[in-house]
């Protein structure tokens, strides 16, 4: 072969761009046979942000990573001779090395099973206080599947009142715990409907009365938007100053339920720097005592809301918007929440814009048992020894005691608890005999209040000894 001189003019590198590959294999070679079998291409490894070159046979796959030419001493060239011109191409050419890739195996041996490995190796190898103590945890070991099956035993008898499940509160229930304060469904007036006093005596709000001036006189320093808003609406009301009280003190109390457990227990407590009366109604109204200290359960805190919601329908004269009442809220209570109370205290929302409450008389009756309501609810009555009257839609019962004493304490007790929910139930009482007639005059019918005084009636009559 005729030996060809050449004098190189000009050399081009381009090492940002994928020159010409030339591949080897590690530990091997490829046959010419093979290389019409191989198929290629070029990736990008985004985890490691590398250039890779994938070959197959359709049998097994190799891979390689780009070189760095930076870091090698020499530079791999092809020359390409042009026969027709004589004119020479030197082009630059890297070098990859390809792998196999392998299959790992995959690991079948769960936590358990390495566990138990361990304790053969323990008993046939281990000195004999391992032996000793591998052998004494196998004792302590419970069968999950055992315990599970006696469980599904134990609870399958177990009867779960769905009564007690519910979350919403119905009217009754807030009556009946003292959520709701006392409420004058009779009222001609709107302003007779609550009267705030009940919920936070005149002799308490007055000690607000000076802070309520000076906020009067331009003091809103880290006030709310609801707050400032209000006070805008509110200022020339001749009754201002017992207006900005009662939302000084809706703000405490805001402020009592958005503080951490660990400092309302504190014995210290302030919630109200300005009245010490105050402060201390507000812990006792809206917290239960415990032997771990002052705890505040969902009753309570239910029962702050509903405060507040009357409290700030008498502020802005009984014409509320729910929506920046709960973006005053520290605690998070949903739209949902607040409007459920607020259907509870009588309030409606205006057909304009839902989220816009009214207080206005007459206050919408309570409604009667739905179908759903009255399968649910009075088959636990029904099997006490209450019977739905054939002629009306009420439930009756007759109770019979020892003496005429004991018959009288126990209509005693019925009737505190009846003025209390603003129910008036029939009765018959002749000598020790008591005729109970249960039926909501308001709904002409049966209604969620009759439910809870005919639960209420039974356990009295237990307690006296019916």
């Amino acid at each position: 072969m005729k030996r060809l001189k050449a004098i190189i003019e000009d050399v081009i590198v381009q090492s940002d761009k994928i020159q010409p590959i030339i591949v080897n294999f590690q530990n091997g070679e490829l046959k010419d046979e093979e290389v019409k079998e191989m198929s290629c291409g070029l990736f990008h490894d985004q985890k490691d942000d590398k250039t890779v070159l994938a070959l197959s046979n359709g049998h097994i796959v190799y891979k390689g990573y780009r070189p760095d030419c930076e870091k090698e001493s020499t530079r791999t060239m092809l020359v390409l001779h042009n026969k027709r011109t004589g004119k020479v191409r030197l082009l630059e050419a890297e070098r990859w090395q390809v792998t196999p890739v392998l299959e790992k195996p995959g690991v079948d041996d769960s936590k358990d099973n390495v566990e138990e490995k361990i304790f053969i190796l323990n008993k046939q190898f281990g000195s004999k206080r391992v032996k000793r103590r591998t052998e004494q945890f196998e004792k302590l070991k419970v069968n999950v599947d055992s315990i599970k099956e006696q469980l599904e035993k134990t609870v399958s008898n177990v009867e779960i009142d769905r009564l007690d499940l519910s979350t919403e509160l119905q009217a009754e229930d807030c009556m009946s715990s003292g959520i709701l304060p006392p409420c004058n469904r009779n009222a001609s007036n709107v302003k007779d409907v609550y009267n705030v006093y009940d919920i936070i005596p005149k002799s308490k709000l007055e000690t607000l009365y000076e802070h309520a001036m000076e906020v009067l006189n331009g003091d809103v320093e880290g006030k709310g938007k609801f707050f400032k808003r209000t006070l805008k609406v509110v200022q020339s009301d001749p009754d201002n100053v017992n207006k900005i009280a009662l939302l000084l003190y809706i703000e405490m109390v805001n402020a009592w339920f958005a503080m951490p457990l660990k400092n309302a227990k504190r014995r210290d407590v302030v919630i109200c720097p300005i009245s010490e009366e105050v402060n201390q109604h507000i812990i006792d109204t809206y917290s239960v005592s415990s032997a771990n200290g002052r705890l505040r359960p969902n009753t309570m805190k239910d029962k702050g809301l509903v405060h507040s919601l009357i409290l700030a329908l008498t502020i802005s004269n009984f014409v509320l918007d729910l929506e920046l009442f709960r973006i005053m809220l520290e605690t998070r209570t949903s739209l949902k929440k607040l409007t459920d109370l607020a259907k509870i205290i009588g309030a409606v929302p205006t057909k304009e814009d839902k989220k816009i409450i009214v207080l206005k008389v007459p206050l919408p009756p309570p409604s009667k048992l739905t179908p759903e309501e009255r399968e649910q609810n009075l088959s636990p009555l029904l099997s006490t020894g209450w019977t739905v009257q054939a002629n009306r839609d009420a439930i009756y019962k007759e109770f019979v005691f020892k003496n005429f004493n004991e018959a009288f304490g126990f209509m005693t007790r019925v009737a505190l608890q009846a003025e209390k929910m603003d129910h008036h139930p029939e009765w018959f009482n002749v000598y020790n005999k008591v005729n109970v007639t249960l039926s909501s005059h308001d709904v002409n019918g049966l209604s969620q209040r009759d439910v809870k005084l005919a639960t209420f009636i039974d356990k009295a009559a237990t307690s006296t000894g019916n």
